[in-house]
């Protein structure tokens, strides 16, 4: 050994780089890094391993990257009508940017590599974009068809059972809650939130809405009225002015057969001879029912044209409406024999009269009249339903007038060509 040094007190040859090699300079660095527009197709994806699609906490260094050099065009991307239009709405606006990646739930590098096609989004990702960006939702929807024929139309997962979890907190709520109204409140709300989603899961757009029975009148019962409803967009969170529903309504059809009812298609032939509400494509009704007797319907209403072709989902919506009832005391309940239900004017003409009128009637009655707000509320219930009564029996009147004047028309025209002949 040399030196008499033992085997074991050698010192070991290091690892790593050959003798004679040196640091890269920062100017070389500068000389080997990609061009501006190789940039985004490089960037930090480059590294192995990672995903353009993956979350932003497994993109490493995303903050480096300059945001000005992501906005040119990739060599490898491919310009697309999806690509384009997202270039055009978010284009230099790092604040809408930094929102969509947050509630995409994406890192904001795999934005821009959207914006310039060199990467295509998953199909979760372009259904769930119209709902992140809602004030683009047409557009948007259009370029989506466009680039990715037939992505939105599918239907990934098919509509389970109810789950048993929502039956143990609807009967809880029930046994711990003593005020009625508030019991209402709580097992209806929790009921809609559940089925929102269960059945709206990727938020495709539904509302759901429970419609009571109005008091009956002399000759019976009228209409329904909408009491509560929660919706996914494009409707709104919850309902304001709330409208009534007579016989030419699928609710109002529902509650006079006693069963549920389904329509899948505007103007396809199983569709019923009913009123369709504003952004509703298919739409169940079931009557929520005590024994023989009715309180009024749960309707589901959904912005895809075939959703209820799913017997898992009609199942749901009955489900919903049995535990609905289990909130309602017995007189919320009245007999199936004082139906009598009465046409109504179209929906959107209703809620716009309501908007403008119903609070402020409350108002004036309660002052006139010196009563609570609640029994002044009850009162322009009634009028506003009588109301609607008489204009829709006009409107009936003026379209079968007009109508016999065209048979007339087409009558006199008939025999004058004959007799010409």
């Amino acid at each position: 050994m040399r030196n008499g040094q033992d085997a074991a007190e050698l010192p070991r040859r290091k690892r790593g780089r050959p003798p004679g090699s040196r640091k890269t300079t920062v100017s070389e660095q500068k000389r080997s890094e990609p061009r501006d527009e190789q940039l985004i197709a490089i960037g930090t994806s480059g590294e192995k391993g990672w995903s353009p699609d993956e979350g932003a906490s497994s993109l490493p260094h995303v903050n480096e990257v300059n945001e000005e050099k992501l906005t040119y065009a990739s060599p490898e991307g491919t310009s697309t009508s999806f690509s384009n239009f997202l270039r055009t709405i978010l284009y230099h606006d790092r604040t809408e940017i930094t929102r969509v990646a947050r509630e995409m739930d994406v890192a904001e590098n795999t934005i821009y590599r959207w914006m310039n096609g060199s990467s295509e989004p998953r199909a979760t990702y372009l259904k769930r974009l119209p709902d992140v960006l809602p004030e683009h939702r047409g557009q948007l929807s259009y370029a989506i068809n466009q680039t990715f024929p037939g992505i939105l139309d599918m239907q990934t997962v098919g509509i389970r059972e109810v789950n048993k979890d929502i039956y143990r907190r609807v009967l809880d709520l029930v046994a711990m809650t003593v005020e009625e109204d508030t019991r209402f409140w709580q097992v209806s709300q929790t009921i809609f939130e559940y089925a929102l989603l269960h059945l709206d899961a990727e938020r495709q757009g539904m509302a759901i809405t429970f419609a009571r029975l109005m008091p009956a009148h002399k000759d019976g019962i009228h209409s329904l009225r909408e009491t509560a409803m929660r919706g996914n967009v494009p409707w709104p969170f919850d309902i304001e002015s709330k409208a009534y529903l007579g016989s030419t309504t699928l609710a109002g059809a529902a509650v006079t057969m006693q069963r549920m009812l389904v329509w899948n298609s505007i103007g396809g032939g199983d569709r019923l001879q009913v009123e369709v509400d504003d952004y509703e494509t298919s739409a169940c009704a079931a009557p929520v029912m005590r024994g023989g007797s009715i309180a009024g319907a749960l309707i589901v209403s959904s912005t895809q044209p075939t959703f209820f072709n799913d017997p898992m989902a009609c199942q749901a919506v009955v489900e919903y409406a049995q535990l609905l009832a289990i909130a309602l005391t017995e007189r919320d309940f009245q007999l199936h024999t004082l139906l009598n239900l009465r046409p109504m004017p179209e929906l959107r003409g209703q809620r716009e009269h309501i908007t403008h009128s119903y609070v402020n009637r409350i108002l004036t009655y309660a002052r006139k009249y010196d009563i609570s707000r609640l029994e002044a509320e009850l009162r322009v219930r009634k009028e506003m339903e009588l109301e609607f009564e008489e204009l829709a029996r006009t409107q009936v009147e003026q379209r079968y007038s007009q109508n016999e004047q065209i048979s007339e028309q087409e009558k006199h025209y008939r025999v004058s060509s004959s007799g010409q002949s």
